[in-house]
């Protein structure tokens, strides 16, 4: 425990000496939330009628809360794990005592917690304070909320990890990255929500864990579940974390053994 919290402080550290980054990212995070607010405003057009049972004040506050979502579970994990690899620093990290993925697990969530307060907290407070809108937020609401939302850090993370272990075999796995970032902008719901899906993309989606990592947790805020359908929706971010961390158990163990260092 002692040595996570050193390895929390020192990542915590390292990332606050680049406080100008995360002040151009908060500039940039308030701008794309505006962008989907004005982008909603167009859409449902001046009298604001309800498109599918959902009215344009639910759509503002999602649109933020899905902004807030998408910030704190981001993960840099897949191009950390092939950067690692080609610059030859994973033979180190896997000397750990606490093992490769708690490392960069905690590395993940310091990032996360460095962005949540440095970032998309002052972006969120300012577009509350831009834009008119209200919402209905009670204790049971919120705990749903951050519940669902935690464990969408955990399933991004594993996710990414799973995919990003490929580098193990294919030396490189830059591409990766591109083709996760369009997975994950087009079924996470953090610009579309799932609600306006078509058929077939919202049944594809039921089948994949992007939607659990954004879509679900910001529709529980915005009181689009039933307290019985956010339980429904835990227990199965629960289920994608076991079968995900029991993928990347497998790949992991297969794979650390092949490791070949390129530039260490």
């Amino acid at each position: 425990m002692r040595l996570c919290r050193k390895i929390l402080a020192i990542s915590f550290k390292e990332k606050s000496i680049f406080r100008f980054d995360y002040i151009v990212g908060t500039v940039f995070a308030f701008l794309y939330i505006v962008l989907k607010v004005y982008l909603w405003k167009g859409l449902y057009g001046t009298g604001g009628k309800a498109i599918g049972g959902i009215t344009l004040n639910s759509m503002i506050v999602y649109s933020i809360i899905a902004g807030f979502t998408e910030g704190i579970t981001k993960t840099t994990v897949m191009k950390d794990l092939n950067d690692s690899v080609l610059d030859g620093t994973i033979s180190a990290n896997m000397l750990l005592p606490i093992g490769l993925k708690r490392y960069m697990f905690i590395q993940s969530v310091t990032r996360n917690l460095f962005r949540t307060l440095y970032g998309m907290l002052p972006s969120v407070a300012a577009a509350m304070f831009v834009f008119s809108f209200h919402v209905n937020v009670n204790l049971v609401n919120l705990f749903l909320y951050l519940s669902s939302a935690c464990m969408g850090v955990v399933i991004n993370f594993l996710y990414n990890f799973l995919f990003g272990s490929s580098v193990i075999w294919l030396r490189n796995s830059f591409f990766l990255s591109n083709i996760n970032s369009v997975l994950l902008s087009l079924f996470s719901g953090a610009f579309v929500p799932v609600w306006f899906f078509p058929e077939g993309l919202k049944e594809l989606s039921r089948f994949l864990p992007f939607r659990y990592i954004v879509f679900e947790p910001a529709a529980i805020f915005v009181n689009a579940k039933s307290p019985q359908e956010a339980v429904a929706v835990l227990g199965m971010q629960l289920i994608w974390i076991g079968l995900l961390f029991g993928a990347v158990t497998l790949v992991w163990n297969r794979g650390r053994h092949k490791i070949m260092i390129q530039g260490g």
